[in-house]
């Protein structure tokens, strides 16, 4: 059994972003051994699933679950959570979701909904986190701001006017006429922050931030683990 331990000298930095001033955190060296991350996303052995496409959470690629001792790994950072996220009387820090990620979809192929920055939740205690199994040149993350409505984030009472608004947006733009991944400012967005990617650096950041990977087709999008653009994504309820 592999064992995925913390990084005991991990580097940490932490950044409000936008007119929200929307915190974003950023681990460096986050796992002691990135190999065996990646080794494990190449493994078929005892796997009770591999890669494959996800429809429902519109991610433009495949995903496979991750092993529960990343997750176990993963919840030890509550203290650190509980302090870079103003949320001094949380007791957990619980993954919903964790999986290793590859993107692969064609531009051609893409939907509206997977050309525009999304939201993941309108709740305010969950946050996503990207942990980075690829370098640079793959890209990172950005987040991003709707012109119209000045939005960075997308809450409860924001949700019914936003998706309204976005929807008209996207029909009026013709989107599904011209597909392609968002890379920095549109008609529509503004990017407000990114981060680049880089090998065994993790991000977190609100799940209900709009945000969107940082996609560059011209990488190829391949499937393979150890050449396409492999990342773990995870939902954190922490509460």
């Amino acid at each position: 059994m592999t064992d995925i331990q913390l990084n005991a000298e991990m580097n940490t930095s932490l950044k409000y972003v936008g007119d929200e001033r929307i915190p974003v955190l950023v681990i460096d060296n986050l796992i002691v051994n990135p190999k065996q991350l990646i080794d494990l996303a190449c493994s078929n052995e005892n796997d009770k699933q591999s890669f494959q496409q996800q429809n429902s959470d519109y991610y433009p690629g495949i995903r496979k679950v991750t092993p529960l001792k990343y997750n176990e790994q993963v919840s030890q950072l509550l203290c650190l959570f509980k302090k870079s996220f103003s949320l001094p009387n949380a007791n957990k820090a619980e993954l919903i979701m964790s999986a290793f990620s590859i993107t692969t979809t064609a531009e051609e192929q893409l939907r509206p909904i997977q050309m525009l920055p999304h939201f993941d939740t309108a709740a305010d205690n969950q946050f996503a986190m990207v942990h980075y199994l690829c370098d640079e040149k793959h890209g990172g993350t950005s987040l991003y701001r709707h012109k119209f409505s000045g939005f960075e984030r997308i809450s409860i009472e924001r949700f019914p006017s936003y998706t309204q608004q976005i929807k008209k947006q996207a029909v009026a733009e013709k989107l599904h006429e011209h597909p392609c991944y968002i890379a920095g400012e549109t008609c529509l967005f503004e990017q407000i922050y990114s981060v680049e990617a880089k090998m065994n650096r993790a991000v977190i950041y609100p799940s209900n931030a709009l945000h969107s990977g940082n996609i560059r087709p011209q990488m190829g999008l391949l499937n393979d683990p150890k050449k396409g653009r492999l990342t773990i994504s995870s939902f954190i309820v922490i509460s």
